[in-house]
Order: C-alpha cells, then sequence, then structure tokens
C-alpha cells in the first residue's frame, strides 16, 4: 500500500481507542465474573491452583492479590486493555499505510455487541481475545507499513500468544497456524510441507501443555481430560443404542437416560452431581489405577463410527448454531456475577442489563451463527487468494486460516456450545473483512460472488433457526 498525507496520523485513532477503552472500563468496572471466574479468584487466593480452567490465569490473579490489587478489576484491565490495545495499534497501522478508512472500521470492531458482551466478563475466552488482538494489532503495527519487526515487538508478541494458546486447550489451532504463518512458515512454500509443519507444532503444543501446567504452574490434575470421552460415550450410547452405555451399569444407564443426562448442546449434566454426577463418577471410578474410560471411548468409537458421527454432527449444529431455536442456551454473556465466597465481580446494572439485551437481540440474527461467520471467513479467504500480494492480503490470510482451523477444531474436541468460545472467529473474520477493505485492486468478481452467497446464507439461516426443534436439556 502506498503512503499517503495520513502515513502521520497517530494520535487520532490512538485517541479514539483511548476514548472507548476509558468509557468500557466507566460503564462495566470492575468487570461481571463468570462462575468459572469466581472458582479461579478462589484458586488465586489459596495459591492451589487446578487444571480445570487455565491455571496460567489464576496465576496471573495471583500475581495482581500479592501486589494488593484485589477483585476483577485488574483481570478487566488486562482483557480490555490488551484489546483495545492491538485494535487502536491496527488502526494506526492502517492509517500509516494509507488506509484511514480501513483504520476507523478496525476500531468499529471492537463495538461489536458481542464482543463488547463478553469482553466486560472475566473468562479465559476473553483473556484469550484481549492476548491475541494486541499480538495482531502489534505485529500489524510494523508488517502493514514494511518495517522490520523488533526485538523487543517480537518478544511481547511471543508472550502474549504463549498466554493465549495456555488459556483454553484448542487455542492451539488458531494460535500455532498464526504464530506459523506470521513466522513465515520458516521458509516452507509447498502446502503439504506447510501442513506437516503445523501438524507438528500442534502436537508439540500439546504435548507440553501439560508439563507447563502441571510442572511449571504447579496446577493439580482435576480430571478434566475425561470430559470428552465421556460425552462422546454418551452420545454414541443414545443413537447406536447401546444398552448399557460402556462403563455403567444397566441401572445406571437407565436412571441416566431417563434423566436425561446427554444432550448435544453440552456435557454439562454430567457435571450437575445431583443430576447426573453418580453416574460419572461410577464410569470414572476404579481402584485398579485410571479409569477405562478411554479404553472405553476407542472401542465405542471403532465399533459403532455412525452413531460418533451423528453425535459430533448434532453437537455441531449446536454450537454453530445451524439448525437451533434462535433463544439457544448460552448465547449471551450474564449481566451479574454469581454469589460466590469472596464476594468479588460486578453486580447487575443499567450497563450490562442493556448490553445483554441488545447481544441477545443481535444474536437471534444471522449475524449470531457462528456457522454464518464461518463461511464468510471461508469467502474472505477466498476473496484475499484472488487479490494481489501486498501487506494487507498478507496480514489478512492467517487470520482467516486460524479463524477456520480453530473453528474446525471444535468438530472433534468440543464439549459445549456457549457462543464465546466462537469469540475468535468473529474477531478475526472481522479484522480480515477490515484487512480486505484496505488492499488494493480487490477482485471485483469475487467480492459479488461473496456479497452474493453471505446473502442467500443469511436467508438460509433465518430459514433454518425459525423451523428448529429445541435441543432439550
Amino acid at each position: 500500500m502506498a503512503r499517503s498525507k495520513t502515513s502521520g496520523a497517530i494520535a487520532p485513532p490512538i485517541l479514539v481507542a483511548l476514548l472507548l477503552a476509558v468509557a468500557c472500563f466507566g460503564l462495566f468496572w470492575p468487570g461481571v465474573a463468570c462462575f468459572d471466574a469466581t472458582g479461579q479468584f478462589a484458586q488465586a487466593v489459596t495459591n492451589h491452583f487446578d487444571d480445570w480452567h487455565p491455571p496460567i490465569m489464576a496465576q496471573l490473579w495471583s500475581w495482581f492479590l500479592r501486589m494488593g490489587a484485589w477483585g476483577t478489576g485488574p483481570m478487566l484491565l488486562v482483557q480490555l486493555g490488551l484489546y483495545w490495545l492491538g485494535l487502536g495499534l491496527l488502526a494506526v497501522a492502517l492509517h500509516r499505510a494509507g488506509a484511514p478508512k480501513a483504520g476507523w472500521a478496525a476500531l468499529l470492531i471492537g463495538l461489536l455487541p458481542p464482543m463488547i458482551d463478553w469482553l466486560v466478563v472475566i473468562d479465559k475466552d476473553a483473556q484469550l481475545i484481549g492476548a491475541t488482538v494486541a499480538a495482531t494489532g502489534l505485529l500489524a503495527r510494523f508488517r502493514l507499513t514494511r518495517r522490520p519487526t523488533p526485538w523487543w515487538a517480537v518478544v511481547l508478541i511471543v508472550v502474549l500468544l504463549g498466554y493465549a494458546v495456555l488459556l483454553r486447550a484448542n487455542s492451539v489451532f488458531a494460535i500455532a497456524p498464526l504464530a506459523l504463518a506470521w513466522a513465515g512458515w520458516f521458509g516452507l512454500k509447498r502446502w503439504w510441507a506447510r501442513a506437516v509443519l503445523l501438524l507438528a507444532a500442534t502436537g508439540l503444543v500439546l504435548g507440553a501443555s501439560g508439563p507447563i501446567n502441571h510442572g511449571l504452574l504447579g496446577a493439580d490434575r482435576s480430571g478434566v481430560q475425561y470430559t470428552l470421552p465421556l460425552f462422546d460415550l454418551a452420545g454414541i450410547a443414545t443413537r447406536a443404542p447401546l444398552d448399557p452405555m460402556p462403563g455403567l451399569s444397566r441401572q445406571d444407564w437407565a436412571r441416566a437416560q431417563r434423566l436425561h443426562c446427554y444432550t448435544p448442546f453440552f456435557w454439562d449434566p454430567f457435571a450437575d452431581y445431583a443430576r447426573c454426577g453418580p453416574m460419572a463418577d461410577a464410569m470414572l471410578a476404579d481402584d485398579n489405577g485410571p479409569p477405562p474410560v478411554y479404553r472405553h471411548w476407542v472401542s465405542a468409537v471403532v465399533a459403532h463410527p455412525l452413531a460418533y458421527l451423528e453425535h459430533r454432527l448434532a453437537h455441531l449444529n449446536a454450537t454453530l448454531r445451524i439448525r437451533v431455536p434462535v433463544d439457544e442456551h448460552s448465547n449471551a454473556a450474564p449481566a451479574k456475577t454469581p454469589p460466590n465466597l469472596y464476594n468479588v465481580g460486578g453486580g447487575e446494572t443499567m450497563a450490562t442489563d442493556t448490553m445483554r439485551a441488545v447481544t441477545m437481540a443481535v444474536d437471534e440474527t444471522p449475524a449470531g451463527s457462528p456457522a454464518v461467520w464461518l463461511i464468510l471467513a471461508a469467502l474472505l479467504g477466498w476473496t484475499l487468494l484472488g487479490t494481489p500480494d501486498q501487506p494487507a492480503r498478507a496480514f489478512g490470510l492467517p487470520l482467516i486460516l486460524s479463524a477456520l482451523l480453530m473453528t474446525a477444531s471444535f468438530a472433534v474436541v468440543s464439549i459445549a456450545s456457549d457462543l464465546r468460545y466462537h469469540l475468535w472467529l468473529f474477531t478475526a473474520t472481522a479484522l480480515a473483512a477490515v484487512l480486505l477493505g484496505s488492499c488494493r485492486g480487490v477482485p471485483k468478481g469475487r467480492l459479488m460472488v461473496t456479497l452474493a452467497v453471505m446473502a442467500g446464507v443469511c436467508l438460509l439461516s433465518v430459514v433454518l433457526r425459525a423451523g428448529a426443534p429445541p435441543l432439550g436439556y
């Protein structure tokens, strides 16, 4: 992109980003703590961690506590501060690269209702978005203006991405392709060589996460690793059907079916001890060593592949909101902090109520369907591929790849369908759209196809969700 008279206009976008951040802090301080975060705060207070939720986040919180910063405010500063910093740096980069309109559009992304709704909730997904957007904006500050990235910026980007990848088990499917693409795939040109590198990097990160969480961070094992096989076994047993579900007695499985312990929306009924917890305990109990749930899981998948496929597709439908009711559970963020031992977190206010209402209204449109965003991401990637090579194109394509691969991972490893799990899909796709808008020579044919297909996809989403039966809980 050619430099223009706006190339020195740093102050306006940074000032606007700062004002928007201050407005968010003023309206939503000290932040709403979700249920998971209240448990993490208790771990930070006691300095005793487990791996059910990311130990790195609880550890960071404990550092703030040791510095005398109590409550949820410090974590809100982290996620919202990083978020607006990243968007501000991206806006500056686009201004300097001669695309001021795209720079202002980058700041508007920060005001999207699903983003603001969740970014003011203390949660690992909001922390992940803050860290990743900050890394994106920092690198864009140099890449979009064809400047070399200084060593200190590289260190900060590595720290931010390292934090992001430890926040969620499947975030590696977003962070690994993003990092490798930013690193130029270490000179590899062929797609299959890049695929091998990506697989190796993903395996390395997954393998290292355990020693980091349990060794370096000192987190106890909570049994979180059993949630996926438990969920899949219940889905297979329901569809095969199996009597009983592997690992359960016939009586326990009959009770689990009566209590509707399986739903394609999430595995949570097994986490509700009053409802289905005893069945989960029975499956995971073994006096002679580790529970045999993994063995039962693999055997069931091999013996009943169609039932497994039906179960995973049903869950993918739920999490992508393809054919589910528009008022499906877990769309909007909580408007207040649940009661907790330390009485931390913000209560319900006019701001949180209003944002929740706006977000729920948006979520009932195609804009609230991750499936629609997924198709948009693919179409934007296709359009970027047909665009002449330039910094904005080179920077947008990794964001699309990252969004697509992380969303694809939900087809295999997901156990719940909260809309917050797709915040990176929303964010990366919106950022890629802004970058596409700043490009020169965008092929009009591809752009028109993208717009036409998206119009049809939005209409189809409305039709499918209007006639969708409830999933049941």
